[in-house]
């Protein structure tokens, strides 16, 4: 029988019957799972076989070893996801499980200018992580905080902070989450408490150093980064996350990069009136393999804002889980994803709202430039009964702009309250015929009046993360995109 990663870590923590078979509490440690897969590898799929091969001895801190534990017992029941499974119906991961995979090598160097080329000069704090390591020489802002506000490794992080690792991630993370938790080699921790604040954003710049620990060049290496946010009382947070690669700095989408896989997890809490605006940006290498969960917990009346852009990777996926846990909470979610030349992009989200008077708005925006590019989002809104006078909208815009170019979506909104305003709505166009006569009539080329219609439709999403710097990097990934498309090619 095959079980979602979340249940499985649930009903294996607390001792559940699953199916016809009882989950069982010992805990199994990677070699166990090594060897039980050789023991019987005849009677083991593709997926059970790569998850064998993946899994290793990763040393761990002591403040990781709960996490450690349970996410390897997981890893003994649980099948990597096909597109036989619902939730990756229109997501081939098969590149990925035909991959040998290892973890990374541990004290890549990072060049200065890498680090000059992707800072963001108005952060309060820049926090350096490099295969999921949190560096301090590379970082700034580290020390010297405000009171009540910590952000560093999870040994010195405080206590109450440290006892919600996991517990997202341990009850609604996907598989991607659970192999995290088995490979992570640390957590970078950002807490404020109670009316805690930064005079400017926590930039976390996450560097995929693609460095191998053999000789075996055709393995690619693994890294696993974690953040751990926890927003006290009233207090008032904004975080900044930027993927990119050491493979190929200078651009998301090189013909050239390296071949590794980045699995991330993000755990964000929100205590009551508590604010936290979250923006992701993923530019990772055109070969790459990038799979990030983001799990939040909303307390009454916190406002909790994530804006998003995925332009790099061959294959994405973004698995956001919202729960809304007390009364007038608002979530506001913005989406770019842009998929160009055999690039994969998926988007899955959850939200669920389970009390009265929450707020909710989800925009979510995909352009599909090439041929051989994808787009995938899955949308779902639960509306409970208990959570009346709810005001919930999704919409989901795309951008089709070559002829065999794929976008699935699926906008689901479930209302079980009786009394709610919520609304969704889908459209999958090209650019339309109008707006490229504006232009013309103008005097300005067809092909420069495509690309600047491109630009605004996904800076309607992008322009919310309020940083220029980062807006303009997201920028230029996009015209490299576009010269793929035979019609911008004289203009990008």
């Amino acid at each position: 029988m095959q079980t979602s990663a979340g249940n499985v870590l649930q009903n294996k923590l607390m001792g559940h019957r699953t199916g016809s078979y009882k989950v069982s509490i010992t805990v199994c440690n990677p070699c166990k799972i090594a060897a039980l897969a050789s023991a019987s590898a005849s009677q083991l799929t593709p997926e059970d076989k790569w998850l064998a091969r993946t899994v290793k001895e990763v040393a761990a801190p002591p403040s990781l070893v709960s996490l450690r534990e349970a996410s390897n017992g997981a890893l003994a029941t649980l099948r990597m996801p096909t597109t036989r499974n619902e939730d990756y119906r229109f997501t081939d991961i098969s590149p990925l499980l035909r991959t040998a995979v290892e973890p990374v090598a541990p004290g890549a160097q990072v060049p200065s200018e890498v680090l000059e080329r992707t800072d963001l000069p108005d952060a309060a704090v820049v926090a350096v992580v490099v295969d999921g390591v949190l560096r301090p020489e590379l970082s700034r802002g580290l020390v010297g905080l405000p009171k009540g506000v910590y952000v560093g490794p999870l040994d010195g992080a405080p206590a109450s902070t440290i006892g919600k690792l996991g517990s997202l991630s341990n009850a609604w993370g996907g598989p991607f989450a659970v192999l995290n938790g088995s490979l992570t080699p640390g957590a970078l921790v950002v807490a404020l408490g109670p009316g805690a604040s930064l005079p400017g954003p926590v930039f976390v710049l996450h560097v995929a150093s693609a460095s191998h620990s053999g000789a075996d060049c055709e393995v690619a290496p693994a890294n696993a980064p974690r953040m751990l946010l926890h927003a006290g009382v009233a207090s008032l947070a904004e975080i900044v996350e930027e993927y990119v690669s050491l493979a190929d700095p200078s651009s998301a989408l090189s013909t050239d990069s390296a071949r590794y896989l980045t699995v991330s997890v993000a755990e964000v809490f929100l205590e009551p009136d508590a604010e936290v605006k979250h923006s992701y940006v993923q530019r990772e290498s055109a070969e790459s393999f990038h799979f990030k969960g983001t799990l939040v917990h909303q307390a009454e009346r916190s406002r909790y804002t994530v804006t998003e852009a995925s332009v790099g990777a061959a294959i994405a996926r973004h698995d956001l889980t919202i729960l809304q846990g007390g009364p007038e909470t608002h979530t506001e979610m913005g989406h770019f994803l842009l998929c160009g030349p055999n690039q994969l992009h998926d988007l899955h989200s959850r939200l669920q709202l389970d009390h009265p008077n929450g707020t909710a708005n989800q925009l979510h925006k995909c352009i599909v430039s090439h041929a051989s590019g994808k787009g995938v989002f899955d949308g779902n809104v639960k509306v409970n009964r208990a959570a009346q006078k709810t005001d919930a909208g999704q919409l989901s815009r795309n951008l089709l702009l070559v002829p065999l170019a794929t976008v699935n979506v699926k906008p689901n909104l479930q209302i079980i309250a009786d009394d709610v305003k919520c609304t969704h709505g889908c459209a999958v166009s090209d650019l339309r015929d109008e707006e490229l006569f504006y232009f013309r009539a103008r005097g300005i080329s067809a092909d420069v009046a495509r690309q600047a219609l491109v630009f605004s439709f996904g800076s309607e999403v992008v322009q919310r993360m309020g940083r220029p710097a980062l807006a303009k990097r997201v920028q230029e990934d996009v015209a490299q995109t576009l010269r793929s498309v035979e019609q911008f090619a004289g203009t990008a």
